[in-house]
């Protein structure tokens, strides 16, 4: 006879306690909607959060506020920051600024609603192998995938979770009980976090592979696997249903 479910042989009392413990967990947030043309003019590369974006940041850390973080960390970014600014308030932590967790750059600043979208398709339409250089005229995919797999492991390494290579995976070295982390970030970025945490191939267009709604998060979870290693599960992707309760979606 077979069975799909792996841990069939594992006592009651054994799944029991491996549920009660406390497993590492890191819940990337997607900011709320950005003004990326203010008051109709010419678009900016850092923009605020529009007040619809506001309200998006305010009931996505409302879904939050139950949740027990242990550190809440954010990109540069100011949609990002003030996304984390109302996660901060209902969770009760200090936002720590990770400089590395800052979504891929473009070169849009100044244009008009026109031009932007014009740079956009062009750049989408390119030969695929062209893709690894990024935007046209800004930081290219290699870069920004280092970046974002450094400020990432940055994050673990301040709660001692630290990667270790075995033949040709990589699995994690966690302590318990694990930390439970909340990063506010863009969907690029929080992509990137995904594939990276996952031992995914990277590829250049991340940003589409694991793409999120605006102020949606996802959850990765640390799971065992042989004598003392973990490997990260991707638990909950991409949730919205607080947004559709409150009519922003």
């Amino acid at each position: 006879m077979t069975t799909d479910n792996p841990t069939r042989g594992i006592t009651a009392t054994q799944e029991a306690t491996t549920r009660s413990q406390q497993r590492a967990t890191i819940t990337l947030v997607r900011h709320g909607e950005p003004d990326w043309a203010p008051d109709g003019g010419p678009s900016v590369s850092d923009p605020d959060l529009t007040p619809f974006g506001i309200h998006q940041a305010r009931t996505t850390a409302r879904a939050l506020a139950d949740s027990a973080f242990d550190a809440l960390y954010v990109s540069p970014y100011r949609r990002a920051q003030q996304t984390a600014a109302e996660v901060a308030e209902a969770i009760g932590l200090e936002p720590i600024t990770i400089d590395g967790l800052a979504e891929v750059q473009v070169a849009v600043e100044g244009f008009s609603s026109e031009e932007a979208d014009r740079y956009f398709s062009e750049g989408a339409r390119r030969p695929l192998e062209e893709h690894w250089d990024g935007w046209p005229g800004a930081e290219t995919f290699h870069d920004f995938h280092a970046r974002i797999t450094s400020g990432i492991d940055e994050i673990l390494a301040r709660h001692a979770c630290r990667p270790v290579q075995e033949h040709d995976f990589r699995v994690w070295d966690i302590p318990e009980p694990g930390p439970s982390i909340a990063i506010v970030a863009h969907c690029g970025t929080n992509s990137v976090a995904i594939t990276h945490l996952l031992d995914i191939r990277p590829v250049p267009w991340e940003w589409l592979r694991f793409e999120t709604g605006l102020a949606a998060y996802s959850t990765i979870e640390a799971h065992p696997i042989g004598p003392t290693s973990r490997v990260w599960s991707l638990r909950d992707f991409n949730r919205e249903g607080h947004l559709h309760r409150a009519g922003l979606k």
